[in-house]
């Protein structure tokens, strides 16, 4: 008798965690509070255009371990990616640098604005665009592996060997501190550490191949993430699994210790031989669970790891074609804006004029991003007024000061829509409207095995962004990947994958 799987979340670690278990014989059913799947992975179209605030990069889109996942998703194969041939433009202090995938053409840039940082931009791009750890990536579970697996890594961790020593606990934020001219510190921290999409404490072993393995080898999808959840949603019902949307779990039901269903918000009960949990992590653990099922690990993730910031997006569509501009602009605008008590001297801006599908032709859809406290916006959220008038205040400001930067800007404006982090929360959940879990920093690197159970709990298994560190799209989708896995060993059954077209991959 098949065995009877509830999945709580429908975002990219739900989704697959559901086609997998379906491929492997399982049948399955995943509850959704929200009315699409997708989660994270979101989009919406206002007056034509389409706002998209994910996925911007799919790592493993071009070649390597995780583009075999992809594939088996239907992702791979079935999208067209676009890779930039830039990271980012930066604008400041009356200079300007282009973050370009031509090693050549970025070290002459660099020399350019600050010849006595010459050594230490070599050391810098000996390192962006040095070997990365992509092929030493793995699609089976640590508790899998075998000593061959062990083995089969060790000609792609040889070369950063130099690299791991050199920079052990060295944050991005520390190495950019050490060029002498001011602009490239703030230049070379904003490779990663950008404002709007701040990483704390960022590992420079982390950046290590970081050209290659974020950009030029992982595209953006065209369609946006939206299209690529739904396109994985109808593989999974495609394989026989089932979608209940507009169904929030509120509660587990627990007996003897073990996870025996779901308890939705109308108050109906669904009973499973085991549950997968690939919602967010603190509602499960603290709210529905009351903490009773924690450990000093669990504990120390959600008292002293650093949860991704949650963002304030102004989403702009405009009568302008800026196909031209770089796709991310970060810029120094003439006068700040304070959000939540905090001053921002620096604003990124994105548009998606690559991807045809996000504006009617000629016209763009854009983005600027902040990142800020979701405290105040919960707080701000009570009172409907003064949120959307905060809301408006932001709109303007980033308005008037893409007008300085493109005259004529703000006549072409067709529409706004401003997400903060309450968004975030009433429409995935998400703790602290994090849109990405907990960041990477030196002291949790060391850390990244996924936290997949709860002690003293059995029949739950948890996925997605909540179980590890800074997991993003292809991690969460992985961890789904790799429960059925587990699943399969522990019932003593052959884990098998198949394409979309149903083909059977090999195990």
């Amino acid at each position: 008798m098949e065995k009877n799987i509830i999945i709580v979340g429908a975002g990219i670690s739900g989704l697959s965690a559901g086609c997998y278990a379906q491929m492997n014989g399982y049948r399955t059913s995943i509850y959704e509070m929200n009315k699409v799947p997708g989660g994270l992975c979101a989009a919406w179209q206002r007056k034509g255009y389409t706002f998209d605030i994910s996925m911007h990069m799919l790592t493993g889109s071009v070649s390597g371990p995780i583009y075999r996942m992809w594939k088996e998703l239907g992702v791979a194969g079935n999208f067209e990616f676009h890779s930039h041939d830039h990271i980012s433009q930066i604008e400041g202090m009356g200079k300007k640098l282009v973050f370009s995938t031509d090693r050549k053409k970025l070290e002459e840039q660099m020399l350019a604005i600050s010849p006595e940082d010459a050594k230490l931009i070599k050391e810098f791009t000996d390192i962006i665009f040095g070997p990365d750890m992509m092929n030493a990536y793995t699609l089976k579970p640590a508790e899998l592996q075998n000593l061959w697996d062990k083995l089969r890594i060790i000609p792609f961790i040889l070369p950063l060997m130099r690299t791991f020593s050199r920079y052990n606990r060295v944050t991005i934020q520390q190495f950019a501190a050490r060029f002498k001219d001011p602009f490239l510190r703030e230049a070379v921290r904003f490779f990663v550490d950008a404002p709007g999409w701040p990483m704390v404490q960022f590992p420079m072993t982390a950046m290590a191949g970081f050209v290659k393995a974020g950009v030029t080898e992982a595209g953006a999808p065209l369609g946006g993430s939206q299209k690529v959840a739904f396109h994985i949603a109808d593989l999974y019902k495609r394989l026989g699994g089932e979608i209940y949307c507009n169904n929030r779990v509120t509660d587990l039901i627990i007996e003897n210790d073990r996870a025996a269903g779901i308890r939705l918000k109308d108050g109906s009960e669904h009973r499973a031989d085991s549950i997968i949990w690939a919602g967010d992590g603190h509602t499960l653990i603290f709210d529905i669970l009351g903490g009773k099922y924690m450990n000093d690990r669990i504990r120390n993730m959600y008292e002293k790891w650093i949860p991704v910031k949650p963002i304030v997006h102004v989403m702009i569509g405009v009568n302008m074609d800026l196909s031209n501009e770089p796709h991310r602009i970060i810029f120094e605008p003439d006068e700040p804006v304070t959000i939540a008590g905090r001053e921002y001297r620096w604003i990124t801006v994105l548009h998606h004029c690559f991807d045809k599908s996000m504006a009617p032709e000629g016209k763009s859809a854009v983005e600027a991003w902040f990142d800020t406290e979701y405290e105040y916006w919960e707080e701000l959220a009570g009172d409907r007024g003064k949120y959307n008038a905060e809301k408006q205040r932001i709109a303007d400001y980033v308005i008037r000061q893409l007008e300085k930067r493109w005259p004529g800007f703000t006549s072409q404006v067709e529409v706004t829509d401003v997400p903060t982090p309450a968004t975030y929360v009433r429409y995935t959940g998400n703790w602290k409207g994090s849109p990405d879990g907990w960041y990477l920093t030196p002291d949790n690197m060391n850390q990244m095995d996924p936290q997949r159970s709860l002690p003293g709990l059995e029949g739950l298994q948890m996925a997605g962004q909540w179980t590890g560190t800074f997991t993003g799209t292809v991690i969460a989708a992985l961890s789904g990947r790799q429960i059925i896995q587990l699943m399969c060993r522990k019932e003593g059954k052959k884990f098998v994958t198949f394409s979309p077209e149903g083909s059977l991959y090999t195990k």
